[in-house]
Parts: C-alpha cells; sequence; structure tokens
C-alpha cells in the first residue's frame, strides 16, 4: 500500500502536493487555467457547454445533483474541481477533499467551502494522474468535465481506481464522441487547438474495464456522457 505524507495546508487552506515535475501538456494547462479563473464559471456555463459541447447547462447541473446528492457520510474526491462548482451538490454529511492542477482555481473553490459545513474539508493542489493518496481512500470520487483535458486520462482513471474503495464509485461527465451529431462534426476542430481527447464511449468503457471499475451509462446531454464506475470487489 502506498503511504503519503501531505505537507500542512498553506495560508489559503490549500495544501501544495504537485510532483517535482510535470508534462509540457500539464504545464500548459496549468498556466492556461490560472490566466482566467474569475471568468472560469462564466465561461463553462454560456460558452463551452452550449456552444462547443452542444449541452444544456441547466440539465447538466440537474444531472449532476443526481450524480452527487445521493452520497452521504462517505470520504469523498472531486477530481480536477475547478472552481468548485460540484462543492454545492454534495451533502454536509461527507468529507470533502477536492484536487485540482490549479492552485488558482482552488483559491475559488475555497470560498465555496467556507459556505458549507462538512465533517471535515481539504483542497490539494496535485497532478490527476498520480493521485497523492493512499490506496482505498474514498468512498466515492467525482470528475465533472475534466477527462479530456488530462493528458493521460488512461492513467488518471487508473490512478482513481487504486484510491477508490472496493464498492466505491466513480461517477464522471465528459464530452464524448457518438452521441450528438453537430458535437461530432465540429469537436475535432476543438480537439486539435486545444490538445483534449477525441474518445469515444467504447474508449472510456474499455479503460474502465483495465482498471477494474464496472461501467455504467447514466445519462447524456449533446455531446457529454454521464456515466458511474465502480470498483469491483
Amino acid at each position: 500500500m502506498r503511504k503519503v505524507n501531505l505537507p500542512a495546508p498553506d495560508k489559503n487552506g490549500i495544501i501544495k502536493a504537485l510532483p517535482k515535475e510535470l508534462s509540457e501538456e500539464n504545464i500548459y494547462r496549468l498556466r492556461k487555467f490560472g490566466a482566467f479563473m474569475f471568468l472560469y464559471d462564466f465561461i463553462q456555463e454560456h460558452l463551452v457547454r452550449p456552444f462547443l459541447h452542444k449541452a444544456d447547462s441547466k440539465r447538466h447541473h440537474e444531472i449532476v445533483k443526481s450524480l452527487i446528492s445521493p452520497v452521504k457520510k462517505s470520504r469523498v474526491l472531486d477530481v480536477a474541481c475547478g472552481t468548485g462548482a460540484a462543492i454545492a451538490y454534495f451533502d454536509d454529511s461527507n468529507e470533502y477533499t477536492g484536487l485540482d492542477l490549479s492552485y488558482s482555481m482552488l483559491k475559488e473553490a475555497a470560498k465555496k467551502i467556507k459556505k458549507r459545513a462538512f465533517q471535515k474539508s481539504t483542497l490539494i493542489q496535485a497532478n490527476a494522474e498520480t493521485l497523492p493518496f493512499e490506496d482505498e481512500s474514498f468512498e466515492f470520487i467525482l470528475m465533472d468535465t475534466a477527462l479530456h483535458m488530462i493528458p493521460d486520462y488512461e492513467k488518471a482513471i487508473s490512478e482513481i481506481s487504486r484510491v477508490l474503495t472496493a464498492g466505491g464509485v466513480f461517477a464522471c461527465t465528459t464530452p464524448t464522441l457518438g452521441f450528438n451529431k453537430e458535437f461530432d462534426a465540429t469537436w475535432g476542430k476543438n480537439t486539435d487547438k486545444q490538445k483534449f481527447h477525441s474518445f469515444t464511449e467504447a474508449d472510456i468503457q474499455g479503460t474502465c474495464l483495465n482498471s477494474k471499475l464496472n461501467y455504467k451509462r447514466f445519462d447524456t446531454n449533446g455531446g457529454v456522457l454521464y456515466f458511474t464506475a465502480q470498483k469491483k470487489k
């Protein structure tokens, strides 16, 4: 079992646990998302989802809420939590941990954390491809609209499986080819420019299987796929 000793939180309540070396792709993401954190939520709601993902923003939140709200009295991990948009949907009885590559994003998430009464809350700056946690640390893990941006998404899913308890659930939302013709026709242009993945449901299902996760489609919304993957007992 991997042993992990994390440093103490800094003055903003954030634990800095980035690996010493990051890939060029992750450095690119780090610089990009730190530059417009104040507009991030607005851009996601009014530009990215409706125009790039061809998805309805209101319905997106309804689906995410239905995935998260039943989870209670659990250790939960929000991977690539960004500014903490999903924090509002987690029940206060949970122990919440938010992880993101961007320190600037986490500072915004910290503001949302202060408005909640979680049993315990932690914010960590770290890489989703190398999660700084011991094996079987969480009963529930969320990744909302980020999988397509993680350079080695297969490794990230493998790491998620490692830190999930047996029977634990990984819930994920991600733009995926094969559900919306309009999205499929335009997504390739965005992936080339922004270095995003163009995967299919079969790609994700296969990766989950390789990581000992039982894949199940939950819903779709435009070009966005919502799925759960339970770790085999």
